[in-house]
């Protein structure tokens, strides 16, 4: 025979259908939500896989001062270290035979050139044992790391999108016939005429260009004939030590070989390496792009070829920031969405057992009658499992389709991703369906068991209490009301806590939403304030091709000198420049006396220097403390005192004066590298200019953020407020569904509706408002604390921040929701019969 209480399942759920729809709603919403993203996740993950397979992803990639000789590659390639100590001795003999000649001409005494070489010989085996220990040149564990390597020469160009004359972007140009890190196109298709160029997907979305739309490129017009993805550029990084890509400010494009021959702008000598033997994962990639780097500065020490650039694969930010960032979000939002199951099974529990409560004679009745336990469990458990698996169902057919193109839309505004084709997620099916039933289900099996272990006697008696029954609690003699109201609260501690984690939870998600714009907004407001001059040029070099130094005419300009090193945890050898601590580059500025632009008038000695206000936030860094910093490709160290904090927060910096920066980097008297103006510089060749860091390269990081994740912050607010009213509703209902007999008893007793509503809404009001003010504040905090953690994983610093009106309506939305849930409470009130007290007498 069926099971009666099968019938009994379907009248329940029409019964409280309003109270079940908005849960299912709920769930198919997050559900949905993180449905969508695995499935965009996996999808594009796919889709970047096979782009670097098919665009032939390089390996890492070098770059030197001067073009390589054919036998200079072939030295390379085999990744074997150069013989240093032999090239030095060449190099003494060779300056011996000079000084000789010079002494006594060309018929010197053979003993002469002995006695000149033995000192050579003694002179370079002292060097020899710093410069060994310095590179680690004889490291006993070094690996040849054969490679082939390919030219991949770029020029970085100027870019006028919208020809008006002025420079809007940094074009980075490619050949077309590249056979490394190859593009794939999105639209459109490769340039094949001297005036055709094919441009970054995301780059031309954001400043409004597209194919058919000519663009100036080095001041020559070209059409615009496709949109592309490089392989290498899933993020647009002009450097891999950029805190954050800049799609808008910098672009990546193809032209043909003999229009980028054409282009005025110098080139950069970068080559491609791809090993002979692949690593079989980041661990054996680190150890061979150590022994390869090792060989890489001795080849650039015998060439006298400066190396000026190395960045392995698995540490190049242009490839791996995407799909980490991708990674990241959906891990974030998966364990989200798992403590709003929780909260919704803990809803659900507190709702069975309420109706437990009141069908307590019921359970005693069907118990005495021979129903087991274990059916009466596995009916009170069916409408949890039935609404979970609802909503999960719903919820991935949601994911699929339409949250899948939001998901992947978001991904497309952010990142120059190749195209993609819609792929069958099982970790969607795990994470989003089995995964919720099996929280629903222990849940509410751990609630449902314990409060059904009582005799069928004590269900019948209605005696639902496993301990003896307890004195209430003494109150003083306040008001009638005030006692009736914590009489309610003390009632329904379990809802309360229910209740305060979840304004708890929507008012730290509130504090993210609306700091994380803030603060990117008030970085970028106070960017200009953070700029100690408008302009920095940074020179290829301090003379011109005459050999005179390169002077400007310019009102206020100003020498400087600057170099990159590198803030480490340890004095480990690192290969590259990460955030953290563990490798975050930092530049060194040497000012000039009574500067006008870095006003420090401190004398100061030759291990003395100013650090950043950016540097001393991020690091905790005291006046009178110590810093080390090394350099980027060598081993060598430099200790400092931080003799006081230079007001500039525009990035992580230390300033020291010109004299002693010179002494302390082994610079010439007078050395310098760069600029500083106020004015724009109009009297230097721009063949000498490296660079020019303005304000738009401080402000850059805020504008993609905001392009990025402003949009999804705005969406992300308002459904934290209707997920905070849902919360609040189930809460509340459940709390005067259980109190329904005691309301229409008070209602016999003569108490109106509205004095029956401030006893039960007032104090779920009290506890609203005041844990959202307390959530507030321990958001904020946890918001502090985890920034604090996302800007030490990146190089570069602001802090977050939060203004007064974000810091109103985060507790703002929470309190407007429960006023809309009150209202719809007051109703729900006013619906309760005078008889129903009189139906339920024991």
């Amino acid at each position: 025979m069926r099971n009666p209480l099968i019938k009994r399942i379907p009248r329940e759920l029409l019964r409280d259908l309003p109270k079940y729809l908005v849960v299912i709603i709920f769930m198919v919403f997050m559900i949905g939500v993180v449905s969508g993203m695995f499935v965009g996740h996996d999808s594009m993950m796919a889709a970047i896989e096979s782009s670097e397979s098919a665009g032939n992803l390089e390996d890492g990639n070098f770059e030197f001062e001067d073009k390589l000789t054919d036998d200079e590659i072939s030295e390379i390639e085999s990744g074997d270290m150069a013989d240093v100590r032999q090239y030095m001795l060449d190099k003494g003999y060779e300056k011996a035979d000079e000084e000789v000649e010079k002494a006594y001409g060309m018929a010197a005494p053979e003993e002469v050139y002995d006695k000149a070489y033995e000192e050579v010989e003694k002179a370079v085996d002292d060097e020899w044992d710093d410069v060994k220990e310095e590179y680690d040149l004889d490291d006993p564990d070094f690996v040849k790391r054969p490679v082939k390597l390919y030219e991949h020469f770029f020029k970085n160009e100027s870019e006028d999108f919208d020809n008006d004359g002025k420079k809007d972007a940094t074009l980075r140009v490619y050949r077309s016939d590249s056979e490394v890190d190859k593009a794939s196109f999105n639209e459109g298709r490769a340039p094949e005429n001297e005036d055709e160029i094919a441009i970054d997907r995301m780059h031309a979305s954001n400043v409004g260009v597209t194919i058919g739309d000519e663009i100036s490129v080095g001041g020559k017009k070209f059409k615009i004939v496709g949109l592309l993805s490089y392989v290498n550029y899933v993020t647009l990084h002009e450097k891999n030590t950029d805190f954050m890509f800049d799609a808008f400010g910098f672009d990546a494009g193809m032209v043909t070989p003999e229009a980028f021959e054409k282009l005025s702008a110098p080139v950069h000598y970068s080559y491609v390496f791809m090993y002979d033997k692949k690593p079989a994962d980041d661990i054996e990639a680190a150890d061979f792009s150590e022994d390869f780097m090792k060989a890489l500065i001795t080849r650039s020490a015998v060439y006298e070829n400066e190396l000026k650039d190395y960045v392995p694969e698995y540490l190049n930010q242009a490839v791996n920031f995407a799909p980490s960032d991708i990674d990241g979000d959906t891990s974030a939002v998966e364990i989200l969405v798992y403590i709003l199951i929780a909260v919704i099974a803990f809803i659900f529990a507190i709702m069975v057992s309420n109706t437990i409560d009141k069908e307590s004679t019921v359970i005693g009745t069907l118990r005495a009658s021979g129903y087991t336990k274990g059916e009466l469990i596995r009916h009170y458990m069916s409408l949890p499992v039935i609404v979970t698996l609802i909503g999960s169902v719903l919820g991935n057919l949601a994911g699929y389709t339409y949250f899948k193109d939001i998901v992947v839309n978001l991904y497309y505004e952010s990142y120059s991703l190749p195209k993609y084709e819609t792929v069958w997620s099982p970790t969607a099916l795990v994470k989003t369906t089995i995964i919720p039933l099996v929280l629903m289900f222990f849940i509410n099996l751990y609630v449902i068991s314990s409060k059904l272990k009582l005799s069928p006697l004590k269900f019948l008696r209605h005696d639902l209490k496993k301990s003896k029954r307890q004195k209430a609690v003494r109150l003083s003699r306040w008001s009638f009301l005030k006692r009736f109201r914590i009489r309610v609260v003390l009632q329904n501690i379990p809802n309360y806590l229910v209740l305060i984690f979840g304004v708890i939870f929507v008012e730290v998600m509130l504090c993210f939403a609306f700091g994380m714009p803030d603060s990117i907004n008030h970085y970028s407001e106070n960017a200009p304030k953070m700029l100690f001059t408008e302009n920095q040029y940074m020179l290829t070099q301090m003379k011109d091709d005459d050999g005179d130094v390169i002077k400007t005419n310019t009102k206020g300009a100003e020498r400087f000198s600057s170099m990159t090193l590198v803030q480490k945890k340890d004095t480990d050898f690192s290969i590259s420049g990460k955030g953290g601590g563990s490798g975050e580059d930092v530049t060194v500025y040497g000012y000039e006396k009574n500067s006008r632009y870095i006003k420090i008038n401190k004398e100061m000695s030759d291990k003395e220097v100013f650090i950043s206000t950016a540097y001393a936030k991020k690091y905790g860094i005291k006046k009178g403390d110590s810093i080390t910093l090394s350099e980027k490709y060598e081993k060598k160290t430099y200790g400092f005192t931080a003799a006081g904090i230079f007001d500039y927060d525009g990035g992580i910096a230390v300033f020291m004066p010109m004299e002693n920066f010179n002494r302390v980097f082994d610079n010439d008297e007078g050395d310098f590298n760069g600029y500083f103006s106020d004015e724009k510089i109009k009297d230097i060749d721009s063949k000498y200019i490296a660079t020019v860091i303005t304000k738009k390269d401080i402000t850059k990081v805020t504008d993609q953020l905001n392009h990025s994740m402003g949009g999804f912050m705005q969406v992300f607010q308002y459904v934290l407020f209707i997920l905070a009213i849902i919360l609040i509703y189930l809460l509340t209902k459940i709390i005067i569904e259980k109190n329904e007999n005691s309301i229409s008893m008070i209602k016999i007793l003569g108490f109106l509706n509205g004095e029956i509503s401030s006893i039960y809404l007032v104090p779920t009001a009290i506890v609203v408002l005041l844990f959202t003010g307390i959530s507030f504040i321990l958001g904020y905090v946890i918001m502090e604390g985890l920034f604090k953690v996302f800007m030490m994983s990146m190089d570069g610093w602001f802090e977050f921040y939060i203004t007064p009106k974000g810091t109103v309506l985060s507790m703002l939305f929470v309190v407007i929701g429960y006023l809309v849930v009150s209202i719809i409470d007051f109703r729900r009130i006013k619906k309760i019969p005078m008889d129903e007290a009189l139906k339920n007498i024991e």
